[in-house]
């Protein structure tokens, strides 16, 4: 089926089943657009159109389920006041960013690539939302105190990841891929502590790619299949359900520095804040 069909079929599909969503066809993305009240959030099309390629027989199945294993994202929550234990930083990438209206009043950090941290609260059914700076404001609060609660609560959220890196007996040839925060896994990037024991662990500077929101891929340099490292992190991202970035980071475990696809040299991105 040609893309473009294929994306106006499900097009439509979500819009019989969500009449208050608008939903539109980024075709250079090759996603669905979907805004509402309460919604706004792009949705990759590549994942399933390659499994349906894979599986001609089995379409209509396969684009039920993708319909229904989006339901919990199109449905609008109820207003929550902010929360400041909700508060953790979230990596997406800059277009992602540019996408949403209001991102300058997001409090945001970035990350070297195409990738930048932001201000987000978590909310219930796999939700989360960037937060604009009038809603801390309004409760007395300052750009640092927001930003030291963000740093705090992604720290501690990822804080088993350590001593869980510090155990293995082995380092896989394909180093790591930890998977299991579907919405915030890209924020292990924000926990010092988790850099830091990559770097211990591995000896020296890490390879970090984010290709999924849900994905990180570690991956020590000095290791032989550090060369194919950038290939890995593209493939997942083109197969990602929400891809993040085909970039890639390095870590010494105190700071993060952008990694070029032509050679393995760039200058340091330094956010003195997050050793403090």
């Amino acid at each position: 089926m040609e893309r473009g069909a294929f994306a106006e079929r499900i097009r439509l599909q979500l819009v019989s089943r969500y009449r208050g969503a608008s939903v539109e066809v980024d075709a250079a993305r090759f996603a669905l657009h979907v805004t509402g009240s309460g919604l706004d959030l792009m949705l990759p099309l590549a994942p399933l159109y390659h499994a349906c390629e894979r599986q001609a027989d089995k379409v209509p199945a396969l684009i039920g389920e993708y319909v229904a294993s989006i339901e919990h994202q199109l449905t609008p929550q109820p207003a929550i006041a902010l929360s400041t234990s909700r508060l953790l930083w979230c990596v997406r990438n800059d277009r992602f960013l540019a996408s949403h209206g209001r991102v300058g009043d997001l409090l945001r950090a970035p990350l070297g690539a195409d990738m930048t941290a932001f201000v987000a609260e978590e909310l219930p059914g796999l939700i989360m939302r960037g937060v604009p700076r009038d809603e801390w404001t309004s409760l007395g609060l300052s750009d640092d105190d927001v930003q030291g609660v963000a740093t705090v609560n992604t720290a501690e959220r990822f804080e088993p990841l350590v001593a869980r890196i510090a155990r293995t007996d082995r380092i896989p040839a394909d180093g790591w891929r930890v998977a299991s925060d579907s919405l915030f896994q890209g924020s292990l990037l924000l926990a010092p502590r988790v850099l830091a024991a990559f770097a211990e662990r591995s000896g020296g500077e890490v390879l970090l790619g984010v290709p999924d929101r849900g994905a990180v891929l570690a991956l020590p340099a000095s290791l032989p299949s550090a060369d194919r490292f950038q290939r890995r992190v593209l493939k997942e991202w083109r197969d990602a359900m929400n891809p993040c970035s085909r970039e890639v980071l390095s870590t010494d475990g105190e700071r993060l520095r952008p990694v070029s696809r032509r050679s393995r040299t760039s200058a340091p991105v330094i956010l003195p804040w997050l050793a403090e």
